[in-house]
């Protein structure tokens, strides 16, 4: 007999969501892949109230150093997201916006002077 004084529908654990901190992780881990993980990326989530906020660093292991490129925060339900990146905030209120403001963020000068200069300290 099932239980009358449970009220949760069956598929409450079905989900197929990508959460950002997933995207950032993957990102992360293909910076190492074309760097010989020389220069990696690291993802850092802290919490604050109901707001999650994720970091993203580009490190150097054998330096013991990392370079905070942008963050995000966002609350439970992921989007709008805020993302800081050189002083300034964009709001992003889609997977696909994030995804494309990730994708002119990696591909900018600023960012490819950054991995240049930790990669010639690492070889250095």
């Amino acid at each position: 007999m099932p239980d009358t004084n449970d009220f949760w529908p069956a598929n409450i654990a079905d989900s197929n969501l990508v959460t950002p901190v997933t995207i950032l992780k993957e990102q992360a881990a293909l910076l190492g892949e074309k760097t010989r993980q020389l220069v990696k990326g690291e993802v850092v989530t802290q919490t604050t109230g109901d707001l999650l906020f994720h970091y993203f660093y580009i490190a150097a292991p054998t330096l013991n150093y990392r370079f905070e490129l942008f963050n995000v925060s966002h609350g439970v339900n992921f989007y709008p997201l805020v993302m800081r990146y050189l002083n300034n905030s964009h709001a992003l209120g889609s997977e696909a916006e994030f995804k494309a403001k990730l994708k002119e963020i990696f591909a900018a000068q600023h960012t490819l002077n950054v991995v240049h200069s930790i990669l010639a300290q690492v070889r250095s």
